[in-house]
């Protein structure tokens, strides 16, 4: 079965053997596996970069949230001081409104006592003439 292959021919073949294979691992492998590492390389670096901007986002959602939170305060206080404003304006003119109240009743009180007093007067001065028209209805009765 050997007996016609021939050992120059065998090492012929081996020979192209090897030189295909030292060709095609520098020529067609080795670029091949590069390009696969590099693209491994550049999916790692791509996962972590995802990684790095999720981290980025979560603290940028936290930074929102407490400036949120940090707004609602304030519009909180600015409402309560508007609210606290309003309530002391308004005791401030329902005070000047009893005030003014009062020194009318006071003026009121005043003049009501000086009508009081002219009507008692007119009425002592017009006693005599009462007390004659009453004593002629009386005797008419």
């Amino acid at each position: 079965m050997f007996s016609d292959m021939h050992i120059s021919i065998m090492l012929a073949t081996m020979a192209i053997f090897l030189a295909m294979i030292v060709i095609l691992n520098s020529m067609l492998y080795k670029p091949l596996l590069r390009f696969m590492d590099e693209r491994n390389s550049s999916i790692k670096n791509d996962e972590n970069k995802v990684k790095e901007n999720s981290q980025q986002m979560l603290g940028a959602n936290d930074e929102v949230e407490k400036i949120h939170q940090s707004t609602r305060e304030e519009i909180h206080k600015i409402k309560q001081s508007a609210i606290n404003q309003a309530k002391e304006e308004a005791q401030i003119a329902i005070q000047t409104k009893k005030e003014e109240l009062e020194r009318k009743m006071a003026s009121f009180y005043v003049e009501l006592n000086a009508q009081k007093e002219e009507l008692k007067q007119n009425l002592l001065k017009n006693l005599p003439e009462f007390k004659q028209l009453l004593e002629n209805n009386i005797k008419k009765i």
